[in-house]
């Protein structure tokens, strides 16, 4: 299963991923969190460290793993019990584009990636952060970045089974059959 959750900045949609996850958990489940970000500089230090101290004081154990590019090559460490939690698409867009060897084309990268990762697993939540909405403000690679994260969460939300977007920590089903 393949549930993808997009919404702006701080507006609670990691922590609804972690929800969902921790739910979906609550039999034989184990908890797997995919982290792409990187400590680039003080802010991303402390979002990093509120992440996972908040994943540190839950009920449920988590087993984090710190990949910024190429997240395919984790497919192999989960089983169909395991719950991956990725967080997030736009960290990951950003490391993948902006490498000193990015790929050709890193939609299709990336896809490749979320395939593997979901295949490998019972359920992967994807988490993104939703930029379209000001695109018109910017020009040059931050647009073309804008315009390609746009493409992979297109591409991302067709293959998902259920999508949310989340607008101040309130989730919207987007796309899925929820009762």
């Amino acid at each position: 299963m393949l549930i993808f959750i997009s919404g702006g900045v701080r507006s609670g949609k990691s922590s609804f991923a972690e929800r969902i996850a921790e739910e979906a958990a609550a039999g034989n489940g184990k908890l797997n969190y995919i982290a792409a970000g990187r400590a680039t500089d003080k802010e991303m230090e402390l979002r990093i460290a509120m992440h996972q101290l908040k994943r540190n004081d839950s009920q449920k154990s988590w087993e984090t793993f710190e990949k910024p590019r190429n997240l395919h090559e984790l497919a192999p460490h989960f089983s169909r019990d395991d719950i991956l939690v990725l967080d997030c698409l736009t960290t990951w867009l950003n490391n993948e584009m902006f490498a000193p060897d990015p790929p050709e084309d890193p939609v299709n990268h990336m896809m490749m990636g979320i395939r593997r990762l979901r295949q490998s697993c019972g359920m992967l939540i994807a988490v993104s952060n939703e930029l379209s909405y000001d695109a018109h403000l910017y020009e040059g690679a931050v647009l073309e970045y804008i315009k390609v994260l746009g493409r992979l969460h297109q591409a991302a939300v067709k293959e998902a089974d259920e999508a949310y977007m989340v607008e101040n920590g309130v989730p919207i089903l987007k796309k899925g059959d929820k009762e």
